[in-house]
């Protein structure tokens, strides 16, 4: 850090006065990146512990103050409306990014005045010093977009109300209308699982050419291969049925029998229209090179997935009510984690709280209970990012149709929310 501040004071006193009166945006977007790439602050990791302990280690208070302010003032002194489009949106970035930081700084600053009482514990955000005011931060880190706890809170009763409602629906469509315990043990049967030794990569691989064949309905021409399909070899480690790297979409068989009711679902989510095809999109179109410096934006990318899975119909997938039916049950699981998100972690609620709010909502899925109320406390805003983001897009995509009418098309609305990457969710009107 010292070497930092040696390097970065002499190249603000070799520029001198030239610098004040250069007040070009791409001037500017070039000092940021050199500047933030070599203060080296990590990756969001999902545990808030990772997160905490990175934060406070890399945070030099005073000097980082120092820098976000001076760009501050250079952001302001521009002419923006003399940018380019391109270089607009990179100062957007730059503008919402030293805010945040600002933001983290009179947190970080507050918190190491503790003293001995600046620990990070293992019982939770909630149970440290500060819990409530570094949750509001990381909701804020997380969602990229100014929302309160109560606004989550009542966001994600609702949706709750609305998906077990179209829960119910299919329960009746596939003959179980008020049976509950019949259907529960009904989906449980082996008809709905991979039997052991046996993979699903064809029937993916299957679906995603199926899928491929339909794009055109939703999305404007380009040249994004299929995503690589390959089994995980991370078994139980990681205990999620499937996930998107880097080219590939990976099918995780940790469990005995591989759900068939999730395949759709997946599909839509990591691979087509979902994250390989959202990660890959601005590098094939004619788009903004990123310019701001990488810091992933979750909602974007993991609300672009949950948003494309209302989709499987139109690209040819839930051919069968089960199909949706499995697609609606995470839908579920999602919504009730923005609830029991802002209940542990900003109002304190017990694991026991959270269990009696689980089981009067989702009797039919106990057996998820226990792993996602551990990792909304072990996880705090992240699992939210799924269920807001996707909310975001569609509320954008009914302004578009209500502002174009009959001209509104859904590919070029598609084409606006891709093309320049993951950006932050307040910047995406």
């Amino acid at each position: 850090m010292q070497l930092l501040k040696i390097v970065l004071a002499c190249a603000w006193f070799a520029c001198g006065a030239a610098c004040a009166q250069d007040a070009s945006s791409a001037r500017l977007i070039a000092d940021y990146n050199s500047a933030y790439r070599a203060l080296g602050m990590a990756q969001l990791a999902l545990p808030y512990q990772d997160n905490m302990a990175a934060l406070l280690k890399e945070t030099d208070v005073a000097f980082q103050r120092s820098l976000f302010e001076q760009f501050g003032r250079r952001l302001k002194a521009l002419d923006v409306q003399a940018a380019s489009a391109c270089q607009q949106l990179d100062l957007k970035r730059i503008g919402f990014e030293i805010g945040i930081n600002q933001d983290k700084l009179a947190l970080v600053e507050r918190f190491k005045a503790l003293g001995a009482q600046a620990v990070l514990g293992d019982q939770g955000l909630y149970a440290m010093p500060m819990g409530r005011e570094w949750y509001l931060y990381w909701l804020k880190r997380w969602l990229t977009s100014d929302v309160t706890p109560d606004q989550l809170s009542a966001f994600g009763e609702a949706e709750l109300d609305a998906v077990l409602a179209r829960y119910r629906r299919l329960q009746e469509k596939m003959g179980y209308a008020g049976r509950d315990q019949e259907f529960y043990t009904f989906l449980s049967g082996p008809q709905f699982l991979y039997p052991r030794g046996q993979t699903p990569r064809a029937d993916y691989e299957a679906k995603q050419a199926i899928v491929f064949r339909n794009l055109d309905k939703l999305f404007l021409p380009n040249a994004i291969a299929p995503a690589l399909i390959r089994e995980s070899g991370r078994g139980a480690a990681f205990p999620a049925d499937g996930y998107y790297d880097g080219g590939t979409f990976y099918f995780n068989q940790a469990k005995a029998g591989y759900g068939r009711r999730n395949l759709d679902m997946l599909m839509l989510h990591e691979s087509v229209p979902g994250h390989h095809y959202q990660s890959n999109y601005a590098r094939v179109s004619d788009a903004c090179v990123e310019g701001a410096p990488y810091v992933f934006y979750s909602a974007f990318a993991e609300g672009w997935g949950a948003y494309v899975e209302e989709f499987g119909a139109q690209l040819g997938l839930y051919q069968q009510p089960a199909d949706e039916l499995g697609a609606v049950e995470w839908d579920l699981v999602r919504s009730i984690r923005v609830v029991l998100d802002v209940g542990i972690n900003y109002r304190g609620w017990s694991r026991a709280q959270a269990f009696d709010y689980w089981h009067a909502k989702l009797p039919m899925l106990p057996e998820l209970a226990e792993r996602e109320i551990t990792r909304v406390r072990n996880w705090p805003a992240q699992a939210i990012t799924y269920k807001y983001g996707a909310d975001v897009f569609r509320k954008l995509r009914a302004a578009e149709q209500a502002r174009l009418g009959t001209a509104f098309d859904i590919r070029v609305f598609h084409d606006q929310m891709l093309r320049n990457g993951a950006v932050p969710l307040a910047l995406l009107q």
